[in-house]
């Protein structure tokens, strides 16, 4: 005879785990908010791991180095050359003639403006692309994500490396193998029916992945064509408004800016409360005086120098025209193209209300 189990005459019970015993969550690869200060944080991590870890991991044959950070040691040269360049034109003045100085001086400003306008030009101009094909498509190619990965034992027999590794890119950074997994852990299937709906495909889709995908890659190839090509124009631009004599002010309010001379007895206070006070009028007095140059500089490069005639009065405003040209119609070609396949001209190919396509 079988005599039945009764689990409350022999006390058996269940708890969770005490939370100090419990094991931790382990980070994982994530999709992150679109928003400033998720690009800064990202741009200062690999900026900071470009010039302090990746070069050193790189040298000693790390198996754990992937092409990913070989692309982003690219800053590297682009930032120590900048810095060459700004100051080639500027460190060798004091050893010319007076009045050779004062020229000189002034055309090595222009130039290390040139380098700072041109990187912040080309920095800042993608979302005139960017934004308005996300908004016209759905299609955001510049979404960040997190990547967690776990490091690769270097040697034979080493233990496994269980502290994550964390590298900064985006959805979109590989056209054809973009981040399905993330999209659908994080932002769900609802991310593709806002870009069906948007391209036309309509609304309510049996499978809105398949039906996107090739439209969504499309886009991303278009949409980074447009990007690269209207970020070199703009940075163009930049270059352009750091030439114009506008600036000179600009550099003389730099100049001029007050020092604080300290005076015999004055206490440690009174010198601190002085140079801040003294700060805070050189900030305000430069901030207005570069509003004032960039309206000059844009002006003048628009309209063409006093004097000047032909080609070069033109030329300025020739540029600008053609760098917004370029930026609409590329961002224009983007959209339309993707709304184009969502209109396919003969729809009787698939039949949304069955679970198959019918051919």
């Amino acid at each position: 005879m079988i005599r039945p189990v009764m689990l409350s005459e022999n006390s058996v019970g269940f708890r969770a785990k005490p939370e100090k015993e419990q094991e931790a969550e382990l980070p994982e690869s994530r999709v992150l908010p679109n928003t400033v200060s998720t690009r800064i944080r990202q741009k200062f991590q690999k900026t900071t791991n470009a010039f302090l870890q990746y070069p050193l991991k790189g040298l000693k044959g790390d198996v754990n180095s992937d092409f990913y950070e070989f692309i982003t040691m690219g800053i590297v040269p682009y930032l120590i050359g900048s810095g060459m360049f700004m100051a080639m034109f500027n460190l060798v003045n004091k050893h010319l003639e007076p009045k050779s100085r004062v020229l000189a001086g002034i055309n090595g400003k222009k130039m290390a403006l040139g380098v700072v306008l041109y990187g912040l030009f080309k920095s800042l101009s993608p979302d005139l692309v960017t934004r308005p094909i996300y908004w016209g498509t759905g299609v955001d190619i510049e979404h960040p994500i997190e990547h967690v990965y776990y490091p690769l034992p270097k040697e034979p027999g080493e233990s496994a490396n269980i502290m994550p590794q964390i590298q900064q890119r985006k959805i979109y950074d590989s056209k054809e193998f973009f981040r399905k997994d993330l999209i659908q852990k994080d932002l769900g299937k609802e991310y593709y029916d806002n870009i069906a709906k948007k391209v036309g495909l309509g609304e309510d889709l049996n499978d809105s992945v398949t039906e996107t995908t090739p439209i969504i890659q499309s886009v991303v190839s278009t949409a980074k064509t447009a990007k690269t090509f209207s970020s070199y124009a703009w940075a163009g631009v930049g270059v352009g408004l750091a030439v114009q004599d506008n600036w000179i002010d600009f550099f003389n309010a730099i100049s001029n800016r007050r020092h604080h001379i300290s005076k015999p007895g004055e206490t440690f206070a009174s010198k601190m409360g002085n140079k801040l006070k003294n700060f805070g009028k050189n900030t305000i007095d430069i901030s207005k005086s570069f509003g004032r140059s960039f309206c000059g500089a844009f002006k003048t490069l628009w309209t063409g120098a006093p004097g000047t005639h032909g080609f070069k009065k033109h030329a300025g405003k020739a540029w600008l025209l053609f760098t917004m040209a370029l930026t609409a119609g590329s961002t224009a070609n983007s959209i339309i193209r993707a709304k184009q396949s969502g209109k396919l001209e003969d729809k009787t190919i698939i039949d949304k209300s069955e679970e198959s396509t019918v051919i």
